[in-house]
């Protein structure tokens, strides 16, 4: 046994004789096994593999053994390993995370010197933010494995495209939105800040505020790998716990007392109706909606969110017209609404 990993060195990963990874010469043949013979709780202080065999999680042991360091992500075959998102050569475990910054936060010491793919969809070889990294497979490439958890009634798979600067609603992950009609924010967010894709998808054991030694996408209780729980049923009752995701960033005494919209509380507590009935939370692409029927997120789930007719033809809309103000014409819960109006 050794006392630390700089002890072993190089012999902690590879052998030189009779290497079962025989390529790369490494100890084992797949490769999460060369990181989890550590990371089990046993060796490292992170028990990721406790985390990865949680309901929802990047399951390495189902989808490993294809990643290749000269792979390309638009193209490559599905699979996700430990070394798609870390280069073990490389990683530090040195980085906080600054939540509110309004500046770019450099990526995670333990991503470092990994490819991703820019904002633009171009391959990048370093990854210099960290959603660079998740959108190697949640965006371009045709084998990404997201999966619509609420029916849009815009539908929209590519994360990159949700994520744009040019949309007509986004949380802001690749840069700032200066939206001053957010009132609700807790601090340290506010107006300008950055949000991280690990923000929301995280371990469940983790929190975006502090350091723990299992932060990270590894795996969560709650899906699609949440970090808090995010209920999007029809007749939710609202608490703290329905919708605790979103009460980490966002103050729920502010949105029940109508601060923003102010039938908050008459959708939300007396109707039972979800966020995700109205709000779709990555955001819309300017290639589906426009900044009139989509600002402030809206993006109806169908599931819950029938057509109007009332003589403008079978229809889901809503309307902005400007600061708190807006009208809707759709069916939700049986009730009729024709250009209904609403203001604060």
């Amino acid at each position: 046994p050794f006392a630390t990993v700089a002890e072993n060195a190089c012999g902690n990963c590879h052998k030189i004789h009779s290497a079962e990874g025989r390529e790369r010469l490494l100890r084992f043949a797949n490769l999460e096994d060369n990181c989890l013979n550590c990371h089990n709780g046993s060796v490292a202080i992170t028990n990721i593999e406790t985390e990865i065999c949680k309901p929802s999680a990047h399951n390495t042991p189902l989808l490993s053994d294809c990643h290749d360091p000269t792979e390309d992500p638009l193209t490559m075959s599905r699979h996700v390993t430990c070394a798609d998102c870390h280069n073990p050569h490389a990683t530090v475990h040195n980085f906080v995370s600054r939540p509110g910054a309004t500046l770019p936060e450099p990526i995670n010491s333990t991503m470092r010197y990994i490819s991703g793919v820019n904002i633009l969809g171009r391959p990048v070889d370093q990854a210099i933010r960290e959603y660079e990294v998740c959108f190697k497979c949640h965006a371009d490439n045709p084998s990404r494995p997201q999966s619509a958890v609420v029916t849009r009634d815009i539908y929209q798979t590519n994360t990159r495209l949700e994520f744009q600067p040019t949309n007509p609603s986004f949380h802001p992950v690749a840069v700032p939105r200066n939206n001053h009609d957010v009132v609700s924010l807790i601090s340290p967010w506010r107006v300008g800040s950055l949000t991280k894709c690990t923000d929301c998808h995280n371990s469940d054991a983790g929190s975006a505020l502090s350091l723990n030694k299992r932060a990270g996408p590894h795996g969560s209780i709650y899906e699609p790998l949440l970090i808090a729980n995010y209920s999007t049923r029809d007749f939710t009752s609202e608490s703290t716990v329905a919708y605790a995701l979103c009460y980490r960033c966002h103050d729920r005494a502010s949105i029940l007392n109508n601060e923003s919209f102010p039938l908050h509380s008459r959708h939300v507590v007396n109707g039972r109706s979800p966020c995700s009935a109205c709000h779709d939370a990555h955001g819309i692409s300017r290639t589906q909606g426009n900044s009139s029927n989509h600002s402030n997120l809206i993006n109806f789930d169908r599931s819950i969110v029938q057509p109007a007719s009332g003589g403008l033809g079978a229809r889901i809309e809503y309307e902005d017209r400007g600061s708190y103000r807006g009208s809707c014409t759709l069916t939700c819960h049986s009730v009729v609404h024709v250009r209904f109006e609403y203001a604060r």
